[in-house]
């Protein structure tokens, strides 16, 4: 895998990081709103990840939060990758680079929910040694069901 530059997210790049997410996430409601995408770039308990193509655009973007529950867990929100930077590790990257932010910051947990439809996406949680815990029903616009997945930090 090439070497990946991972650059925390601004507000500025709020508009090009809503046209990534339109050609992403064909699934309309699973597509962020600008709003969404500039409070979650600007919340002190929230990071947006991206990497960009050797032509400058974005590829790649991942979303973490943190949560100060009693046991302090962070929650990978959202993985984007292009279809032509698929199976060549950069969500796995993503998914390691949120796991050291939440590290960082005190998180002893981490979880992500997962379309139970998408199996490339859960085997690579799996791999990364996250747990499927349960299921969430009706999780998704549309009524997909999500896995739920644990891994201890």
């Amino acid at each position: 895998m090439e070497k990946l530059n991972f650059i925390v997210a601004t507000k500025e790049i709020v508009d090009e990081l809503f046209e990534f997410e339109k050609v992403c996430f064909e699934n309309k409601p699973d597509q962020f709103s600008k709003r969404s995408l500039r409070h979650l770039i600007v919340s002190p308990t929230s990071r947006t990840i991206i990497i960009r193509n050797e032509k400058g655009k974005i590829c790649a973007a991942a979303i973490g939060l943190l949560r100060h529950f009693k046991i302090p867990s962070g929650r990978i929100y959202k993985i984007g990758v292009l279809t032509e930077f698929a199976r060549r590790g950069v969500g796995t990257a993503l998914i390691e680079e949120i796991e050291k932010w939440f590290k960082n910051s005190g998180m002893k947990k981490t979880c992500a929910e997962v379309r139970e439809s998408n199996t490339p996406s859960r085997r690579m949680f799996e791999k990364k040694g996250y747990v499927e815990t349960k299921t969430l029903y009706y999780f998704y616009a549309g009524g997909e069901n999500a896995a739920k997945y644990w891994k201890d930090l």
